[in-house]
């Protein structure tokens, strides 16, 4: 549902915008269990490049879970893997389009 709502974004702000409110919320879903590292969860969010690289790193711990048989750590890591991984599609997809249009 989360993903389908970012695929419809119509601009970065709004993307950033509703990926604090995911972020926000596996914070608050988490502050007990840990399950992703505090770093991957801290806000603000600093651009394209910070999204990519929050990204990268949950398929580190993506790997870390997976080896010590945390089913419960993997399906939230993957989770989060499909939130920014959306997010980042479309704000490829709005950069591209907006390069479009300047030239």
């Amino acid at each position: 549902m989360f993903a389908d709502i970012i695929r419809n974004a119509n601009s970065e702000k709004e993307i950033y915008r509703l990926l604090t409110s995911y972020i926000e919320t596996v914070r608050h879903s988490q502050k007990s269990q840990g399950r992703i590292p505090e770093p991957l969860t801290r806000l603000p969010l600093n651009g394209i490049t910070d999204v990519k690289t929050r990204f990268t790193q949950l398929m580190v711990e993506l790997d870390k879970a997976s080896k010590s048989l945390d089913d419960h750590s993997c399906a939230t890591i993957k989770e989060s893997m499909h939130a920014l991984g959306v997010a980042l599609n479309r704000l490829n997809i709005l950069n591209e389009q907006q390069s479009k249009r300047s030239h």
